[in-house]
């Protein structure tokens, strides 16, 4: 028998019903990802005004140029010892300071030495000073302090040299941390 490739006669087909192809799903995926990102993006940008309008404006940064008084603990072989200094970083970058007084009212010792910092908040300084009679360890004290002021403080690690005696190797290093305070500005001159 031969094959009909036509419809018999009085039969109607129906009309192709009309395309209804989905987007690829690569599309389709970029699209919710596009529209869930300009969601966020509007609550992100929404939020963050709102915040902006109830905060304060921000502290500017503190230099460490001013008067700070430390807390400063020497890790000494026979125990912590902790001394309250109070330093003045000159705006030359040399710095001067005075322990906490004796029973006569005078300072237990008297320290120079020179500082800087970096836009950061990192600082480095290097101080000089006698020991205090009966402190920590007695003799000539050197060491270099670094660290970083946050706000209104700041914080150091150190490594101090002491000669005790011109004719004696040096003791340390010796571990020293120190935090401060800022006091005030540098008095006008």
């Amino acid at each position: 028998m031969p094959e009909t490739t036509s419809a018999p006669a009085g039969a109607t087909l129906p009309a192709p019903a009309p395309s209804r192809r989905a987007l690829p799903v690569p599309l389709r995926v970029l699209g919710v990802w596009l529209a869930v990102l300009t969601l966020l993006a509007g609550f992100g940008t929404a939020s963050a005004t709102a915040g902006e309008t109830g905060r304060h404006p921000r502290a500017a940064k503190v230099s460490l140029a001013g008067v700070w008084d430390l807390t400063v603990n020497v890790h000494a072989p026979d125990g912590v010892s902790t001394t309250t200094p109070r330093f003045v970083f000159r705006a030359d970058h040399q710095l001067t300071a005075e322990g906490p007084p004796d029973e006569n009212g005078q300072p237990l010792y008297s320290a120079r030495g020179f500082w800087t910092e970096k836009a950061n908040g990192t600082i480095a300084f290097y101080i000089n000073h006698g020991g205090a009679e009966g402190g920590a360890i007695p003799g000539d004290v050197q060491a270099v302090h670094m660290g970083r002021i946050s706000g209104r403080t700041f914080h150091t690690t150190a490594y101090a040299f002491v000669t005790v005696a011109p004719d004696q190797p040096l003791v340390g290093p010796v571990d020293v941390d120190s935090t401060a305070t800022r006091v005030s500005a540098l008095p006008a001159s």
